[in-house]
């Protein structure tokens, strides 16, 4: 089951830095309004978070990557002011 493999210990596959790159030029979009997205059956993701990410470490590292993009941005746009 997909749920299982995304959140399994054992064996998780390297993580695709040419994909990562591509999601954070074209984000991934909920596959429902934002507050109706089906969830997975541990009820922690939505059902398009796993359908865009092999494991659940892909999407962390993901988010480490957009928190980055966002604060990098912030400072740029602190510097150009100054």
């Amino acid at each position: 089951m997909k749920d299982d493999y995304f959140y399994q210990t054992d064996d998780i596959p390297p993580i695709d830095n040419e994909h990562m790159q591509d999601l954070l030029e074209n984000p991934p979009m909920l596959c429902g309004d934002e507050w109706d997205c089906p969830e997975d059956f541990e009820g922690k993701k939505c059902r398009c978070i796993l359908s865009v990410f092999p494991h659940e470490t892909h999407y962390e590292h993901y988010l480490k990557l957009v928190k980055h993009k966002i604060e990098s941005a912030f400072v740029d746009l602190i510097q150009k002011d100054n």
